[in-house]
């Protein structure tokens, strides 16, 4: 079963500044200590997951501006943001999903409708075939490809660090976390972001916990057996694209929109990977017509 891990635990780790961090709750279950937060109590529930190397900071602006009529539940992916495993594990799809799957029915939270950011994208939409209330998913900018090396699922700036060195987490962690480094790395993804979202991806990337984790989740990525089946999936999907995206271009969603059987597209003009954190006011409106 599932076990709240309050008081001081929230306290010690994150930040007085965080967004939304009264809200912030620690469960654990199975191999990891969940850091999590909940919105709302009663109606349509929805499930947020980041990409990777973000934590769910990554939907504060959205949520900032949602009315909370539902109740919504964000998460930080293992070993991302303050989420940590008790006995160092694989960070393949299928085993988050498994983990992600076993913390929902031990805290009963059954979503309508799960909304995943580029590779977290690939999570909510195999989630949702596991999940009773077969929700339907929200892909942002999907990272549904095999990109070459690391590029696409991470920051490229960031992935090309990674990519090229050996150097451990620590010592790359105090390169990220510069922030000159930090604003060209968020730059890169053709997304103009506010402040304070730039100020937690710098908090982020100069913790070795969170650089290895990020690390260890590109490492293990691999989407091969996922993407053969997307052709044959009837699950619904509804694609939201930037045409600024460059860390996953463009027609990546476009592709899978053609050859899916119960998908939707819609493009954004002028917005990039992060378009969530860049003009949440766009995704909020196709988000409430969802939730109706």
């Amino acid at each position: 079963m599932a076990q709240k891990l309050l008081g001081t635990s929230v306290t010690v780790i994150i930040p007085n500044w965080w967004p939304n961090r009264s809200k912030s709750e620690f469960i654990r279950s199975e191999n990891y200590n969940w850091h999590t937060q909940k919105f709302g109590s009663t109606g349509k529930k929805l499930l947020l997951i980041h990409g990777t190397g973000a934590s769910s900071h990554s939907w504060h602006p959205l949520i900032e501006n949602l009315k909370l009529e539902f109740g919504i539940l964000c998460l930080d992916l293992p070993g991302h943001g303050f989420t940590r495993a008790l006995v160092r594990q694989k960070k393949q799809l299928e085993i988050i999903v498994d983990q992600i799957s076993l913390l929902l029915r031990n805290i009963d939270f059954y979503p309508d409708i799960i909304m995943g950011h580029s590779a977290g994208a690939a999570v909510a939409y195999e989630l949702a075939q596991k999940v009773k209330t077969k929700p339907s998913t929200i892909a942002i900018n999907a990272a549904f490809g095999q990109f070459s090396g690391l590029a696409g699922l991470a920051f490229p700036y960031f992935a090309k660090i990674a990519a090229s060195t050996t150097i451990p987490a620590r010592f790359l962690s105090l390169l990220a976390g510069k922030e000159d480094i930090v604003r060209k790395l968020l730059a890169s993804t053709g997304s103009i972001i506010p402040e304070q979202q730039i100020r937690c991806y710098q908090y982020l990337f100069s913790n070795p916990e969170h650089v290895d984790g990020t690390l260890q989740m590109m490492a293990d990525w691999d989407l091969g057996d996922f993407l053969d089946r997307l052709p044959e999936e009837t699950a619904p999907i509804h694609f939201l694209v930037g045409d600024k995206d460059t860390t996953v271009p463009p027609h990546i969603s476009k592709t899978w929109d053609n050859e899916m059987s119960n998908s939707l597209l819609s493009e954004y003009k002028g917005l990039g990977h992060l378009m969530h954190e860049e003009d949440p006011s766009k995704i909020l409106k196709l988000l409430m017509g969802s939730l109706g």
